[in-house]
């Protein structure tokens, strides 16, 4: 039987061939299995990558699915909850000249109403557009966005804590990214804090419009809301707000409609062309005249 069983050389090596193929086409099987897996991988990553640059390219605040109805009913209510003060309502300091900023004067010296403020000289160029300032912007720049029908929300950084001036940030950011922003007019919704000198009433937000003054002791937005209702563009009482038209399929009462400002409630400037934006050495030379303001 042993004799039978043994195998010749030729036999060997036939076996020996097939045993060879039987390992090549299971490196081969393993070879292939990897590679569709690191396909779907790499796939996997294109996808998010895409996402991530379509995200960017859109924008990174997503969009309003519907216009921002603000219940009209509640606004008293709920300002009252918010500790609210009206300082000024549709009364600006009579100056608005524009001054240079190498000889911007003491603020103290031109804002004499409240701090920040709500009107009065500013530069001959605009503010920046800025949503969500991390620290404090030139309130002599910021007052010629004022006039041109801005609205900004000022904070103070020792009353308000990380986390909510994220959220006036982001809804600041918000509403600019879905009509209130012109960048060009130097006109949007924007929010810094307000360190030096502080916020001359005490409390920890300050809303301003061309003329009018709001501060709370608290951040509520649909506060916020209706302040931007009452007072953006040409609902407020800026001189140049006629190149800021309310967007109003974006942000209304429930049932109320505001109407524009007429020219007998509030006269506009006329017809002047729109001032460039403060180059960033202007505002660089500002910011260091106000830091080194004793105001």
């Amino acid at each position: 039987m042993a004799e039978r069983e043994r195998l010749t050389n030729k036999e060997r090596r036939a076996l020996a061939r097939e045993e060879r193929k039987r390992k090549e086409a299971e490196q081969a099987a393993t070879r292939k299995r990897g590679q569709i897996k690191n396909g779907l991988i790499t796939f996997a990553i294109v996808g998010v990558v895409a996402a991530v640059v379509i995200q960017a390219l859109v924008g990174g605040t997503p969009s309003l699915d519907g216009a921002i109805v603000v219940a009209a009913d509640e606004v008293d209510e709920r300002r009252d909850a918010a500790g609210c003060e009206i300082l000024a309502e549709r009364q600006p300091l009579p100056d608005r000249s524009h001054i240079d900023a190498n000889q911007a004067p003491n603020l103290d010296s031109i804002f004499t109403d409240t701090r920040p403020t709500h009107s009065g000289p500013h530069t001959p160029g605009t503010h920046p557009v800025t949503a969500a300032a991390s620290s404090q912007i030139s309130e002599f720049a910021t007052t010629h966005n004022l006039e041109h029908g801005t609205i900004i929300a000022w904070w103070d950084p020792d009353a308000i804590d990380q986390s909510t001036a994220g959220d006036i940030g982001d809804w600041a950011e918000l509403l600019n990214d879905n009509g209130f922003r012109r960048s060009q007019a130097g006109v949007g919704i924007m929010s810094a804090p307000f360190e030096d000198p502080g916020i001359s009433s005490g409390k920890a937000i300050a809303f301003r419009a061309w003329g009018t003054a709001m501060d709370c002791d608290e951040w509520d937005e649909d506060v916020a809301n209706s302040f931007v209702l009452d007072h953006y563009g040409t609902r407020g009482i800026g001189p140049e707000r006629t190149i800021a038209p309310f967007p109003s399929e974006v942000m209304a009462y429930d049932d109320r409609e505001v109407p524009d400002t007429t020219e007998d409630e509030a006269p506009t400037g006329g017809n002047e062309p729109v001032e460039e934006e403060l180059t960033e050495e202007e505002l660089e030379e500002l910011e260091e005249l106000e830091s080194g303001d004793d105001s």
